[in-house]
């Protein structure tokens, strides 16, 4: 039997990867902080209560584990919710030769030639790619012994704050439901729902060919819709009228001065305002018939009755 370690098991994603792998005859150790107050309760979970300073602890238990997996989210809140930094994590990869699983939608975004000409930018997709650091490090690491898989994605469908930018864009009342839309109504984005992205982590590993790179970056797919299909399908779930508010970026350069949150949510400006793609040379990863894919409605119905107050 396969034997996992997962960071941030209380976490949206890794409370996901932790019942999916178990469904999939995983035997799985969770990290949570010391204080974690909403802890899963599985079979076949092991919970590790850790701090920052727990590296021995940390070491002693990956010994017993052949896979390891983290999620690094674009939202700076659930980053910090990370018990061990990145470097951390993949150094104990690197050392004890573990499998390395990452899933992430913080990317460093390459903007189109001729930035000054407005058309052009305007019908452009921005090109995604890993912080260049980062796939330095993991190249490095797959180099020295790590085998490494990583699963770029789109924006989190989770309407919740503390999990994407999708729940700082939404605000509800009793009588609707409101989005504040930081692009084109009609220009279509990536996302995903991280039940399905979990499923799918479990269904490639257990049908993964042995001929597999050591650092081998995927891209999924998952929905590819606009602000105007969110609102249509938050309209289904809430059962109340949904509008939307186009959101001045001039208004919110005003609000980061005084806003952490708002200043990261910035960074992001250029993917909100003209879409993102991968680059031309990766390699797409494939979601044969027997892969999960929840229909949009119904991803964005159960994400938004898990946080609705008026549900």
């Amino acid at each position: 039997m396969r034997k996992a370690l997962v960071f941030g098991a209380c976490q949206e994603m890794g409370n996901n990867l932790c019942r999916t792998l178990i469904n999939n005859d995983w035997d799985v150790i969770g990290i949570i902080r010391d204080d974690s107050a909403h802890v899963p309760i599985l079979s076949q979970l092991t919970l590790a209560e850790m701090n920052s300073d727990d590296i021995d602890f940390l070491y002693q238990v990956a010994k017993d584990v052949d896979t390891v997996f983290v999620h690094l989210p674009e939202s700076a809140a659930a980053r910090k919710e990370l018990i061990f930094s990145i470097e951390h994590i993949i150094s104990l990869s690197e050392q004890l030769k573990l499998r390395l699983v990452i899933t992430t939608n913080k990317y460093d975004v390459q903007q189109p030639w001729f930035p000054s000409l407005a058309v052009w930018k305007k019908n452009q997709p921005i090109t995604v790619r890993l912080p260049k650091r980062l796939k330095n490090r993991l190249r490095q690491a797959s180099f020295n012994g790590a085998k490494v898989l990583v699963i770029c994605c789109g924006h989190s469908l989770s309407c919740a704050l503390h999990h994407g930018y999708l729940g700082m864009l939404i605000k509800e009342t009793q009588q609707k439901v409101i989005i504040q839309s930081p692009s084109n109504q009609r220009l279509c984005h990536y996302w995903t729902f991280l039940p399905d992205l979990a499923d799918n982590i479990a269904h490639l590993l257990s049908h993964e060919q042995c001929d597999q790179p050591d650092l081998n970056i995927v891209y999924y797919p998952g929905h590819k819709a606009s602000i105007n299909d969110i609102a249509r399908c938050l309209a289904l779930s809430s059962g109340k009228p949904v509008s939307i508010i186009q959101l001045s970026w001039t208004i919110l350069e005003f609000i980061a001065f005084f806003s952490p949150l708002f200043r990261r949510f910035l960074k992001t400006r250029e993917l909100w305002q003209h879409g993102g793609k991968p680059p031309a040379y990766s390699i797409p990863l494939h979601t044969p018939s027997s892969f999960i894919h929840t229909p949009l409605e119904l991803a964005l119905q159960r994400s938004w009755r898990s946080v609705s107050n008026y549900a």
